[in-house]
């Protein structure tokens, strides 16, 4: 998995490659917590070359999801593939979708 950062004044938009699974969600849940330790700018996750999320992908998320929530900021998920977006679907994440 390779993430992308992208900062502007009010936003953080990681561009997120390859598939997001135990084995490479150290990476993701670094990048997370750095979020989580900045001041509040609202998140978009570009998952456009995503293929594959696993649990704990979904449960990265749903933590990213709740941080943000909590500084009252935003999370959207942008350009999920098809795999994904299903996922994300049939998870508490449908609403954060754009």
């Amino acid at each position: 998995m390779a993430i992308e950062r992208i900062e502007t004044d009010t936003l953080i938009r990681l561009v997120i490659s390859g598939p997001v699974e135990m084995h490479s969600i150290r990476e993701l849940r670094d990048a997370f917590n750095r979020i989580h330790d900045e001041p509040g700018k609202d998140v978009e996750l570009d998952m456009g070359d995503v293929q594959y999320v696993d649990s704990s992908g979904i449960g990265q998320l749903i933590m990213l999801y709740k941080t943000q929530k909590d500084k009252d900021k935003t999370l959207k998920i942008i350009n999920p593939t098809p795999r994904v977006l299903s996922l994300l679907q049939l998870s508490s994440l449908a609403d954060i979708l754009e």
